[in-house]
């Protein structure tokens, strides 16, 4: 069964948001020192004026990581230049990751007692954290923002109106997606995205408008990895011989950036041509 990547998303925080949640003030720092440091050329925003279809992109990100450093930014330079259809949004990985069976609650969707998959206002009920009323206030909110063309979560109008905190926002989400805990649920979206048998960071998953996996793509690009392997054998090998495998780059940055950008998008167009979204569109 695919992944559900939605409740993830829901719970997921814009850039600014997660470095204000999790990172210090040096590693916010950090951060800005690569986001100060590049530009879209005039081509590349140009190409992103001719985006047109929604996609959200998950990424699972640690504040501390290195390869965090060097890519998020990028990631939100990108997304910024165009917020009407690129919608980012971080998910944490801790440092000190441990890998545990992530349990999953016990019971059937016909058990009464089964709280997955129900709407996490009926759960915070359940739990005596809101009133029924609380949450149909907060339900005729989210929709009048929907009327005004915003996407917005139930769990975000809870949140933001003070009704609930973000921890248990999460809670209730992890809740409704069977897990014991968050932190249970971490360890399944990190096991979920695991690459080369560990669960690196950054990890970029993009999403249709209606929340249908197109791509998982991240840790480092190409040119990172040619960088880094030219400094692995230059190692090995000696300095004074050089491989002659890899060109020098004389932007690592900038040649970053434009290689990030070429899979948000390849996925656009995957997203534009996709005859189930033309007919969604009424394009066809």
């Amino acid at each position: 069964m695919a992944f559900d990547f939605k409740p993830v998303f829901s719970r997921a925080l814009p850039y600014a948001a997660y470095l204000e949640r999790y990172a210090t003030a040096e590693q916010r720092s950090r951060w800005a020192a690569v986001h100060d440091a590049v530009r879209l050329t005039e081509d590349q925003k140009t190409l992103l004026g001719t985006f047109r279809r929604k996609m959200h992109v998950l990424c699972m990100a640690g504040a501390w990581c290195g390869d965090c450093v060097n890519g998020c930014p990028l990631f939100q330079i990108i997304a910024a230049a165009r917020p009407d259809v690129i919608d980012l949004r971080f998910v944490h990985r801790a440092q000190d990751f441990d890998f545990v069976t992530a349990p999953v609650r016990a019971g059937t969707a016909e058990d009464p007692e089964d709280i997955r998959s129900r709407p996490i206002g009926k759960i915070l009920v359940k739990w005596g954290v809101l009133t029924p009323e609380r949450v149909e206030k907060a339900l005729l909110a989210q929709e009048e923002r929907k009327a005004a063309g915003l996407n917005v979560r139930i769990g975000d109008v809870l949140t933001e109106t003070g009704a609930i905190t973000m921890e248990q926002r999460d809670r209730a989400l992890a809740a409704q997606g069977g897990y014991e805990s968050v932190e249970s649920w971490d360890t399944a979206v990190a096991r979920e995205l695991m690459t080369c048998g560990a669960p690196r960071v950054p990890m970029l998953v993009f999403l249709s408008e209606d929340w249908h996996e197109c791509e998982r793509f991240g840790e480092r690009t190409l040119a990172t990895y040619r960088e880094k392997a030219k400094k692995q054998l230059a190692a090995i090998q000696g300095a004074s011989c050089p491989t002659g495998l890899f060109p020098p780059t004389t932007d690592l940055l900038a040649t970053n950036l434009a290689e990030w950008l070429g899979h948000f998008e390849r996925v656009q167009w995957m997203l534009l041509t996709s005859p189930r979204l033309v007919r969604l569109h009424g394009e066809g």
